[in-house]
């Protein structure tokens, strides 16, 4: 994922809107108001998002911009859909008027609500209260487990290990294996976890110590930090104030 800075990632934003125009008008507004910011995901088919996040192509957001115009799908089940696949982005919808959405406030709360045609002052002010709000949420970490999405703090894993082609969450007094990239963990998650070594990589909120050649957390673990990512570590700790 690209970073503004060592140790700062990019938040996500998705533009999920069936005319082209709207989708590219967005991203511009978005660019020029907050530059450097975001990191931008478009599409024109509801179909096109719906397979890439159930590829695990997409994995995490922070922003979604939906529009109510979307005719692949049924608007208010793609929109739960949405929301129980990002349960910690903050959701916007995009209306041509007030109607469109009106029977969405049954299933669904937004987090925000933009009309048609955009206007810049509104949609700063619409994702500045947005970033706020996200500000206050608990983190949440998802797994599937027999096909059933789970939901957990982030701040309850102290750090994750690679073995081939699994991973281990080592949560509380629990270790949780799943199927997945330590490298894609950190991508969606980097903002919390730390690559320290090729097999590792440690929540930066349970570090306590860095030594020449390991991490200590809190509860006294001791992770293997590899020579090639030492100062890497370093640095992002010394820019989050992470460490003692």
């Amino acid at each position: 994922m690209q970073k503004k800075k060592s140790g700062e990632i990019m938040k996500r934003v998705i533009i999920c809107d069936e005319e082209m125009e709207s989708v590219s008008k967005l991203s511009t507004m978005i660019g020029q108001i907050f530059p450097k910011q975001f990191l931008l995901h478009g599409y024109v088919s509801a179909k096109q998002l719906f397979y890439e996040i159930e590829d695990g192509f997409i994995r995490t957001a922070d922003i979604i911009f939906l529009s109510m115009e979307i005719k692949q799908v049924t608007e208010i089940d793609f929109a739960v859909y949405i929301q129980q696949k990002f349960p910690m982005a903050q959701i916007i919808f995009l209306a041509e008027d007030l109607q469109q959405v009106e029977a969405m406030f049954d299933e669904i709360s937004p987090d925000g609500l933009l009309l048609k045609p955009l206007s810049r002052q509104r949609l700063e002010k619409c994702v500045k209260k947005v970033l706020s709000e996200k500000g206050g949420k608990e983190e949440l970490f998802s797994i599937k487990q027999n096909g059933t999405a789970i939901f957990f703090p982030i701040e309850e894993i102290s750090y994750v290990e690679s073995q081939g082609r699994k991973l281990q969450i080592h949560r509380k007094d629990t270790v949780i294996c799943i199927y997945g990239r330590i490298s894609g963990l950190c991508e969606a998650y980097g903002e919390t976890f730390i690559r320290c070594h090729q097999s590792y990589a440690v929540n930066r909120n349970h570090i306590v110590e860095l030594a020449a050649t390991k991490i200590i957390l809190e509860n006294g673990m001791e992770i293997p930090v590899s020579r090639q990512r030492y100062r890497e570590v370093k640095a992002a700790l010394e820019h989050n104030h992470a460490y003692l």
